[in-house]
């Protein structure tokens, strides 16, 4: 397959994902009629509660925006329907995986890589591909990979991984990045084998490494210096 780029770049290759996102289907409803207004992208805007602009109307899901996951539709309706009751909700989670059902499956949860060197000082990445992992072999599915971005206080910033059962191995990212887990959480603790979570053990060895690495050349560069 060729894709042709606007500058006339052409670039070969052999799966494409073409992601058109999505619209709110606020057409016919006549929103306007409830007191009710739309921003630009034709979404409505609501508090964290989904309390919208008119004190008595909720909002929830696709409506709107970000990040249009059935489950964060479910938890935003949820938090709407506490609010109504004058029940505490409990506290929002930051950490909201994002999953692709797609062949293969895509997941993240955090922050990506681009975003992470934007943030922090240093930045390390640690994969994990299904080739080096035995259930990989074992099921017939090596076309894969885990990766961790971690920064430099070995702290974990997010996950991201294609492959089998990537929209259920985020999960366990997502329970790390909530418990605040460093790269040493993921080296020192034990995972079945053969698993695809064994994974993370090997992307957090692989990124323990790098860290490891970037401290023994600043250790070399301040001896000469």
């Amino acid at each position: 397959m060729e894709t042709e780029l606007i500058d006339g770049t052409i670039i070969r290759s052999e799966k494409v994902l073409c992601a058109l996102g999505r619209v709110s289907q606020l057409s016919g409803l006549k929103v306007e009629n409830a007191g009710l207004k739309v921003n630009e992208r034709q979404l409505i805007e609501v508090d964290k509660m989904g309390k919208t602009a008119v004190p008595h109307i909720y909002a929830a899901g696709d409506v709107i925006g970000p990040p249009s996951l059935a489950s964060a539709s479910m938890e935003q309706g949820r938090r709407a329907a506490c609010d109504i009751l004058g029940l505490d909700p409990g506290r929002q989670g930051d950490w909201i995986p994002t999953g692709i059902y797609a062949v293969p499956e895509l997941a993240c949860v955090g922050v990506s890589e681009v975003a992470a060197r934007e943030t922090f000082d240093e930045i390390v990445v640690g994969y994990a591909h299904f080739k080096e992992i035995a259930r990989g072999h074992i099921a017939h599915s090596q076309e894969g990979m885990l990766k961790l971005v971690v920064s430099g206080d070995r702290m974990i910033r997010g996950v991201h991984i294609v492959g089998e059962q990537a929209t259920e191995l985020i999960h366990i990212g997502q329970m790390g990045l909530i418990q605040g887990a460093t790269v040493d959480t993921f080296v020192e603790n034990v995972f079945n084998f053969p698993t695809y979570a064994e994974s993370y053990r090997v992307a957090a060895l692989s990124a323990a490494a790098q860290l490891a690495q970037g401290s023994r050349d600043t250790v070399k560069v301040a001896s000469r210096s």
